[in-house]
């Protein structure tokens, strides 16, 4: 499973450049937004990113994740789907409203079709399927690469069964 993971991450395809409202072109930090309300999803995620010397922000609630996107600069989101105040797909949606060059990186332990159609409608990137296997997780972090993610045509579906499976995206030429 994992050398499934590292060719879809290192797929090479040329990324469409990002503007946002202003004329110049936007810029992305090599840094990831990370939300859960579980704080020992929160610590794992936390010591991947910290493996790999990924700088991350945490946030343990939907819009405590939005204010913080509002004043930082972010290559990467891993939004955990189901939280107390308002979902993850809610979250996707915002930011992906504004911006549509950042990486979506979905989570849930809910892996049923209507979840994953949900996901894929925000245009997500990846979607983690709970709880981690942490050698996928570290893997995949690892490769993140912003430009690839966004130009891909497909979505990938990390869950534990060592059976990725991937999913295509709603428009295939998503706008990175």
């Amino acid at each position: 499973m994992n050398e499934l993971i590292v060719k879809h991450l290192q797929a090479a395809q040329k990324a469409p450049t990002m503007s946002n409202l202003s004329t110049e072109p936007r810029t992305y930090e090599h840094h990831a937004l990370l939300l859960d309300d579980d704080d020992a999803n929160r610590m794992l995620l936390s010591v991947a990113f910290d493996m790999v010397q990924l700088p991350f922000t945490a946030a343990h609630s939907g819009e405590q994740a939005l204010r913080l996107y509002e004043t930082q600069r972010f290559a990467f989101a891993f939004l955990d789907i189901d939280l107390p105040d308002i979902s993850g797909i809610e979250v996707a949606r915002r930011i992906r409203a504004q911006d549509q060059g950042i990486v979506l990186i979905m989570c849930s332990a809910n892996d049923d079709p209507l979840t994953i159609a949900a996901a894929v409608a925000v245009d997500c990137d990846l979607f983690f399927v709970k709880p981690f296997q942490l050698d996928a997780l570290l893997n995949t972090v690892k490769m993140l690469d912003r430009a690839s993610l966004r130009a891909n045509p497909r979505i990938l579906i990390v869950d534990n069964t060592q059976r990725p499976r991937w999913e295509n995206r709603l428009n295939s030429a998503p706008n990175a």
